[in-house]
């Protein structure tokens, strides 16, 4: 079955100051996400869904227009505030939405099949697609899921500090416990970062991150959805916690036994954290089209091929 690439772009972008999904980078303004929707239709993805806030969505499918014309038919869905389990509401004061696990879970009622998921803001190279499209469309279908995964230390800022999902793999290369360190930068030779208890961590640089390139089969949305509520049971009325995709995923590794198969990375990524990371990326786009892994405009590419 062809998989469905769902898109996070509802993020609020706020170490950077504007909205990093739609920063133009590419020489006819596109941005991150369009590469990545790029490589993932030349990798056998069909579908494309975006999650959007309903404040952006407008200005999203603006440029999505713009960019792909009507080479591409996309769906979007709006990650709302009250998108929650029937019997919970969100507290009055509370502004921005609930983390990416959210995001997966409204859109489950678009998808039909198997499905990747992509941060916009994240630039992963068409062998990431490749991988987890060839993943996907096993026959039959994988019951579980995918990661794909980045050596921690070429996912790192000069800018500042970020937040990654530390993986821990098994010798047979399935995904055993997902660790949420934020805060991880260079310091005097070391690499060191925080856990959530706030114990400070040293790490080598060689360890597996997640940078949310996930593949789903359609039996774990159900187990996300489960650990979606019982996150709401203990956490529903904060105000600005949110759950992620990869803490939901490790907790159903650990109930349920569920499997997911870490596919390792051929390209490097690149994304955009602080906005000293803007003119790096814009380098590199320019010297990947330089080197024809990107055309010079995508959407005639995508007609041409069509």
């Amino acid at each position: 079955m062809t998989p469905t690439l769902v898109v996070l772009a509802a993020g609020m972008s706020t170490r950077y100051g504007r909205l990093k999904q739609l920063e133009p980078l590419g020489p006819h303004g596109e941005a991150i996400m369009d590469y990545n929707v790029f490589d993932a239709l030349r990798a056998g993805f069909g579908d494309v869904v975006y999650v959007v806030r309903s404040e952006i969505q407008a200005d999203v499918e603006r440029h999505v227009r713009g960019v792909f014309g009507g080479s591409l038919a996309p769906r979007f869905v709006r990650q709302e505030l009250d998108a929650l389990p029937d019997g919970f509401r969100a507290p009055p004061d509370r502004r921005k939405p609930w983390g990416t696990t959210q995001a997966v879970l409204i859109t489950a009622a678009e998808v039909d099949g198997p499905w990747g998921v992509c941060n916009a803001d994240d630039l992963y190279g068409p062998g990431a697609f490749e991988l987890l499209g060839s993943h996907l469309r096993q026959d039959p279908e994988p019951s579980g899921g995918a990661l794909v995964g980045y050596p921690l230390l070429e996912t790192l800022s000069g800018a500042g500090g970020v937040a990654r999902a530390i993986c821990h793999v098994g010798r047979e290369g399935y995904l055993e416990h997902v660790l949420e360190v934020r805060d991880i930068r260079q310091r005097g030779g070391l690499i060191v970062g925080v856990e959530e208890d706030g114990t400070t961590v040293e790490l080598s640089g060689e360890e597996i991150v997640s940078m949310n390139l996930w593949g789903l089969a359609r039996p774990t949305i159900g187990g996300i959805g489960r650990r979606f509520r019982q996150y709401m049971e203990v956490w529903g009325g904060d105000s600005d916690r949110e759950f992620p995709l990869s803490t939901a995923i490790n907790d159903l590794i650990q109930s349920e036994g569920v499997r997911f198969r870490v596919l390792h990375a051929r390209d490097p990524w690149l994304g955009l954290t602080h906005a000293e990371d803007r003119e790096p990326m814009r380098a590199l786009l320019l010297e990947r089209i330089g080197k024809k892994v990107y055309p010079e405009r995508l959407g005639d590419a995508l007609r041409r091929s069509a």
